[in-house]
């Protein structure tokens, strides 16, 4: 077989492959579905990628916060961000207990709201996403049943999310904690140091 076939042969088995990624992105849950699709972020900025994956940030934040606090407190160049919770944009949660009354999957997909949930803070307290330099430290709680072993899997909805937006910047230093219970009877709950950029 000749070179330029033997070339024509591999371009065209790339191409296949290349579809079947994007094939499997789209039937995919939405967070496994982001695993997918980063590799083709390119050199996006943060809020063009939140275009890109269609996040929606609108509706996210809390109308009637329950406790007394600051959603974001800058110190110099850092924003610690608060617990954030799965809020759905019609303002409704995602509730259970892994390993009991929601499963592994489930707990995943409730982290990977709560990274949006973060994102739509974030942009509310900066003005744009863009000022994000990097998510220096992610503390993740899973509420679950006491066997349930699996927090670190759960949290790698959010991590990953991060990562299709942020780039490599989006990895962070992290803890994946399961607890008995979390406000509201949310699934899962994070909080955050990122390092931003005000000038």
């Amino acid at each position: 077989m000749s070179a330029s076939l033997l070339g024509h042969q591999r371009l065209v088995q790339s191409k296949g492959a290349h579809a079947r990624l994007l094939g499997s992105a789209r039937t995919a849950r939405p967070h496994a579905q982001r695993r997918v699709l980063r590799a083709y972020a390119g050199s996006a900025s943060p809020e063009q990628r939140v275009q890109e994956l269609g996040l929606v940030l609108d509706g996210r934040l809390p109308t009637n916060p329950q406790g007394v606090y600051h959603p974001v407190v800058l110190v110099g160049s850092l924003a610690h961000v608060s617990g954030q919770i799965p809020r759905l944009p019609d303002g409704s949660l995602m509730t259970g207990i892994a390993g009991d009354s929601a499963s592994e999957e489930q707990a995943a997909q409730a982290a990977y709201e709560v990274g949006v949930t973060m994102l739509a803070t974030l942009k509310n307290e900066l003005g744009s996403l863009d000022r994000v330099k990097r998510i220096v430290k992610v503390n993740g709680y899973v509420a679950c049943t006491p066997d349930f072993e699996r927090q670190p899997a759960v949290m790698n909805a959010l991590s990953n999310l991060f990562i299709d937006v942020f780039g490599p910047a989006g990895k962070s230093a992290r803890s994946a904690v399961g607890v008995a219970a979390l406000p509201l009877g949310i699934t899962v709950e994070a909080e955050a140091i990122v390092e931003v950029d005000l000038e």
